[in-house]
């Protein structure tokens, strides 16, 4: 699916919840849900030919280990950002900045054991 069907069927959806917020506003959540389920499914579309591709990356250059962290760390981050967002829509401040602040901390100790393996990789050239 390309960015032109994407972008139709975001352009379409928004103008069905703007429609739908005059007429029905208990209708317009269910409409934005799946607006989101949607746009969500196809990114991950795209995300499967990066992520084999990151793989192989990561392994010629034998760092496997690296991989996996990097890649839960992107999607920790995406999580985050489409929750966040979508909280934001609903005015939700406050619990948008939460979930952004637990997806950092989870990031940060996804990165824990990388940054303890460099240490070593760094102690042992300064030996």
């Amino acid at each position: 699916m390309g960015i032109f069907q994407v972008a139709g069927v975001a352009l379409l959806s928004v103008m069905l919840i703007l429609l739908l917020r005059e007429l029905r506003a208990a209708t317009a959540l269910p409409v934005r849900l799946a607006t989101t389920l949607f746009l969500c499914l196809a990114a991950l579309s795209l995300y499967a030919p990066v992520l084999a591709r990151i793989r192989t990356l990561f392994s010629l250059g034998g760092g496997d280990a690296f991989a996996e962290a990097v890649l839960r760390a992107v999607g920790v981050g995406l999580v985050c950002e489409f929750s966040a967002a979508f909280c934001r829509d609903l005015g939700e401040h406050t619990v948008a900045d939460g979930v952004v602040l637990f997806g950092k901390l989870e990031i940060l100790v996804l990165a824990l054991p990388l940054v303890d393996e460099l240490i070593g990789i760094v102690g042992e050239l300064l030996q």
